[in-house]
C-alpha cells in the first residue's frame, strides 16, 4: 500500500496527514453498493457467500451462493420499486445475522434508497425513535429472534409513524406476498434505477448504541461501506478460500463492513450465527471448516470456557492471533505470516481510519494503530486552543475524507463538522514521523488524577494480559484530594482467583505508577452492567455500583506525580469498548 503523506496548507498553516489516493490503490472496485455486489457476483458466482443454521427454519442449514445472493437482492429491489420507494427514501431493516438481512441492505441500496439496519437489541421505544429519526417508508423485519416477537413489535410501532406504508415480515406470509408483488417490475426498470446511483448518493444509516442517550443516526454515502469493504479485504488478507465466522451484528460497522463486506469483497464465505451462542458457534467452526474467527474478546472467552472447547476440531483455523485462545487450542496451527490487524476507527467513518495490515511484523503491531487508509485525511488539534498540531504532538484527532459520514440525522452540517469539513472525534492521539497514528483513548474519558492524565484504554489493554481477568473496565471517580482516582472493575475468569494487590502488582510492571488503579473492585459476570448486545459495559450503571462500594472508603494520599504529566500513548493494540462508535480491531478476541 502506498505511503501516507503530510500536506501543509500555507494559507491555513495547517498540517494535514493523508492516506494514499483511492485511485492509486489496487484492489478497489465499484464504489456503489449495487456496483460492489454486481462485481462480486460476476467474479465469484458459484462460491458460497453465506451459511446459516436458520432458527426460523428450525435450525435447517441455509447456503447462499454469490449468484443466489445477487438474485435475492434483485427480488428485494424489485419489491421496493413496486412499493414506490423513491431514491433517498429510508428502508428500515430489523433483522439478525442472516442472508435476508444482506439482501435487504443491498436491495435498498440498489434502487437508490437508504438502508437503515436497526438494532435487534433495541427496546420498543428505541425502535420507535429510530423509525422516526430516519423517516422510514418501508420496514423489513423478521418475525422472531430468540424469544422476541420482532414482527409484532415493529407492526405495533409502525402506525405511530405516518411515513411508514409497508411492513413486510420474514417468516410470515406478508414477506412472500411482498416479494411476489415485485415480479411485475421489469429488469430494465431496475437496471435503469441502479445505473442512476452514484458513489456520493446517500446509502446507509448506522445508529449508535444508545446506552446513555437515544441512538444517533449517522448517514453515509455509498462510497463509505463499499470502499471500507474493498480496503479491509486487503487489510485482513482475505481470499476466495476464506471462511470467516462472525456473530457481530450487521447493524454495526464492524459486522457489516469489517466482517461481512470485506469477506464478500474477497469472494470468501460468511459463516453466520444469528446471535452469538458459544456451543453452536463451536459446532459451526468445526463443521464449516472456518479459517478465520472474527469474535469479540468476551465471545472468545465464552468459547474457551465452554465444555466442548477442548474436544472441538479447530484445525482449519489459520488466521488467529499468536498468543490468543484460538492459537493455544491443541488442534490449531496458526499461520505465522498473519497477525490480527490493529486499527482505529468509528461508526462516523464507517469503520477503520488507520490500520496495521495482517502482514505487519508482530512487534510493529504493538506500536500505534497503523497508517491512514486510502482517502483518509487527519488533523491533530489542540482541544483547548484550536491550534493545529504537527508530528509527535498530541491532541484531538479530527477526520475527513472518503468514508466520513454525511452527518448526523437531524443535525445541521455545522453541528457535525468544522469549517474545513473535519469531524472532531473526541479521541486523543498523535501521528509519529513514520505516519503511524497513535490513539490514546477518549479525550472526554481521560481520568485527571493528581495533575496527571490517565487513559482508561491504556490500563484496560494492560489488564487484558493479566491471566485471571476475563473483562475489565476502568473508570474515574471523584476524590477531594486528587480530583479523581482510577478504579479498575474486573470480572475474573471462571475457576480463577485474584486479589486487588495482585492486580496492582501486575500493572506496576507494565504501566506508570500513577496510572495503576487506586481501587480494584471485583464483580461477577451477572453484576457487571452490560448492554443488550453484551459487548459494552454500561458506564453510567457501573459508576453507580462503584460509588456505592467506595462510599465508606476514606480518601488516600496521592501517588501521582507532583507536576502535570502528558499521558503516554499506549504501545499495545487497543480494543474498543463499543463496536458501534469506536473500532480498534478484534485483536483482543484472538
Amino acid at each position: 500500500m502506498a505511503q501516507p503523506s503530510v500536506a501543509r496548507s500555507e494559507a491555513a498553516a495547517m498540517t494535514t496527514f493523508e492516506g494514499p489516493p483511492v485511485d492509486e490503490v489496487e484492489g478497489i472496485g465499484a464504489l456503489t453498493l449495487g456496483g460492489f455486489l454486481a462485481e462480486v457476483v460476476a467474479r465469484f458466482g458459484p462460491n458460497e457467500a453465506v451459511v446459516l443454521d436458520d432458527p426460523l427454519l428450525g435450525g435447517e442449514t441455509v447456503r447462499w451462493s454469490y449468484e443466489r445472493l445477487g438474485t435475492e437482492v434483485r427480488r428485494v429491489a424489485r419489491a421496493l420499486l413496486a412499493d414506490g420507494v423513491a431514491p433517498g427514501e429510508s428502508v428500515g431493516i430489523v433483522m439478525g445475522n442472516r442472508p435476508e438481512a444482506l439482501a435487504a441492505i443491498f436491495g435498498a441500496a440498489l434502487v437508490g434508497a437508504v438502508a437503515v439496519p436497526m438494532s435487534t437489541f433495541a427496546p420498543r421505544p428505541e425502535l420507535a425513535h429510530m423509525v422516526a429519526t430516519c423517516e422510514a417508508t418501508v420496514l423489513l423485519v423478521q418475525s422472531r429472534l430468540l424469544g422476541r416477537a420482532l414482527g409484532d413489535e415493529v407492526a405495533e410501532v409502525a402506525p405511530g409513524h405516518p411515513r411508514v406504508r409497508r411492513v413486510a415480515v420474514l417468516g410470515e406470509a406478508s414477506w412472500d406476498h411482498w416479494l411476489a408483488a415485485g415480479d411485475r417490475v421489469a429488469d430494465e426498470a431496475l437496471d435503469a434505477r441502479a445505473a442512476a446511483v452514484t458513489p456520493d448518493d446517500p446509502a446507509l444509516v448506522i445508529f449508535s448504541s444508545g446506552t446513555t442517550s437515544l441512538p444517533k443516526g449517522m448517514l453515509h454515502r455509498h462510497r463509505s461501506p463499499a470502499l471500507q469493504s474493498w480496503v479491509q479485504a486487503g487489510v485482513f488478507a482475505r481470499t476466495a478460500e476464506t471462511r470467516m465466522f462472525s456473530a457481530l451484528p450487521v447493524f454495526w460497522t464492524a459486522g457489516l463492513n469489517t466482517a461481512v463486506g470485506a469477506t464478500l469483497a474477497a469472494g470468501g464465505c460468511w459463516v453466520a450465527q444469528e446471535t452469538f451462542e458459544p456451543g453452536g458457534a463451536l459446532a459451526l467452526l468445526e463443521r464449516e471448516r472456518v479459517t478465520e474467527p472474527y469474535t469479540l474478546p468476551h465471545q472468545t472467552a465464552a468459547l474457551a470456557e465452554h465444555p466442548a472447547w477442548a474436544g472441538t476440531d479447530l484445525s482449519s483455523l489459520r488466521c488467529v492471533y499468536g498468543k490468543g485462545a484460538y492459537a493455544r487450542h491443541p488442534t490449531v496451527t496458526p499461520d505465522p505470516g498473519w497477525v490480527m490487524p490493529v486499527g482505529w476507527g468509528m461508526s462516523e467513518t464507517c469503520a477503520f481510519v488507520c490500520a496495521h495490515p495482517s502482514s505487519t511484523p508482530r512487534e510493529r503491531t504493538k506500536v500505534g494503530h497503523g497508517r491512514l487508509l486510502p482517502g483518509v485525511r487527519l488533523r491533530v488539534v489542540d482541544p483547548d486552543t484550536g491550534r493545529n498540531l504537527g508530528v509527535d504532538e498530541e491532541g484531538e484527532l479530527c477526520v475527513a475524507g472518503a468514508t466520513l459520514m454525511l452527518g448526523y440525522l437531524g443535525r445541521a452540517p455545522e453541528e457535525c463538522f468544522d469549517a474545513d469539513g473535519f469531524f472532531h472525534t473526541g479521541d486523543a492521539g498523535h501521528v509519529s514521523a513514520d505516519g503511524n497514528v497513535h490513539y490514546a483513548g477518549r479525550r472526554t474519558e481521560m481520568i485527571k488524577t493528581g495533575g496527571a492524565n490517565v487513559s482508561p484504554a491504556e490500563v484496560e489493554v494492560a489488564l487484558r494480559a493479566c491471566p485471571p481477568v476475563k473483562l475489565s473496565r476502568v473508570v474515574g471517580v471523584p476524590d477531594p484530594r486528587l480530583d479523581e482516582v482510577v478504579v479498575a472493575c474486573i470480572v475474573v475468569r471462571e475457576g480463577e482467583k485474584a486479589s486487588p494487590e495482585q492486580v496492582q502488582a501486575f500493572l506496576r510492571e507494565r504501566i506508570a505508577a500513577y496510572k495503576v488503579p487506586k481501587h480494584v473492585l471485583f464483580f461477577s459476570a451477572e453484576e457487571m452492567p452490560m448492554t443488550g448486545s453484551e459487548a459494552k459495559v454500561r458506564d453510567d450503571a457501573l459508576l453507580e455500583l462503584v460509588r456505592a462500594r467506595l462510599a465508606p472508603t476514606a480518601p488516600t494520599a496521592p501517588t501521582a506525580p507532583t507536576t502535570p504529566t502528558t499521558p503516554t500513548t499506549p504501545t499495545t493494540p487497543t480494543t474498543p469498548t463499543t463496536p458501534t462508535t469506536r473500532t480498534s480491531s478484534a485483536e483482543g478476541a484472538r
